[in-house]
């Protein structure tokens, strides 16, 4: 007699509602506050493709966001386990990484900040130079990447958002030419130290942030670092 082999998943019904799918779109300048679901938010996102203005532009296989925390425990004479409470976070970065493949002078002066755009009278020559230093006004009032899934959408709001790659231009034949950026978000005010300024947001199709924890769905909304 064979042994019945007893499968163990975690997949479940609800599992298709909750995948992430394609690469999504960055934008710039996108104030994410004036969307409270994902068909209000999905208009604005035609418009803002359709226009190209809030678009950070055309992206080549997709990207990633990470959060980096430098995390110590304290150390004291006597500890021999780590302890509730016991964790300090000393630091933590939070970053959107991807590949444009639009070459623009706009899309490059969103990439690299610290760079004047002088155009000539005509407006058919326009000439970037850059500086040394950087300005309030280099730094993005965000970057936005807006995600499908299964349900809607998921944001990710990065704040005052510079690009701090080294800038490489790629090109090859019988190909586009590609630049990296990775975006870090800063913190606007040196009083703030409570919060990262990043949110993850979530948004349905049925006016409300989608967070099912079994008893039902609530308003949400989810920062890194509190």
């Amino acid at each position: 007699m064979g042994v019945k082999s007893n499968i163990t998943t975690p997949l479940r019904n609800e599992t298709f509602k909750s995948l992430q799918l394609n690469a999504g779109i960055a934008l710039v300048n996108f104030d994410l506050s004036d969307y409270d679901d994902a068909a209000e938010l999905k208009t604005a996102l035609t418009a803002a493709i359709t226009s190209g203005e809030k678009l950070l532009g055309a992206t080549r296989g997709g990207g990633t966001f990470t959060i980096t925390r430098e995390i110590r425990q304290v150390d004291a004479d006597g500890t021999r386990y780590r302890f509730v409470g016991g964790e300090i976070v000393d630091s933590v970065d939070a970053y959107l990484s991807t590949t444009l493949i639009e070459i623009t002078p706009a899309h490059l002066k969103a990439v690299l900040g610290n760079v004047d755009i002088e155009d000539s009278q005509s407006g058919l020559k326009h000439v970037l130079k850059l500086r040394t230093a950087f300005e309030d006004e280099d730094y993005l009032t965000n970057v936005v990447w807006v995600g499908d899934t299964s349900k809607g959408f998921v944001c990710i709001d990065l704040k005052n958002a510079l690009n701090t790659a080294d800038f490489t231009f790629t090109y090859a034949d019988k190909n586009e030419g590609t630049v990296n950026v990775e975006y870090h978000a800063h913190q606007g005010d040196v009083s703030d130290y409570d919060e990262v300024p990043v949110q993850i947001i979530f948004l349905d199709e049925d006016d409300s942030v989608l967070l099912d924890d079994g008893g039902g769905t609530e308003n949400v909304t989810i920062e890194p670092g509190t």
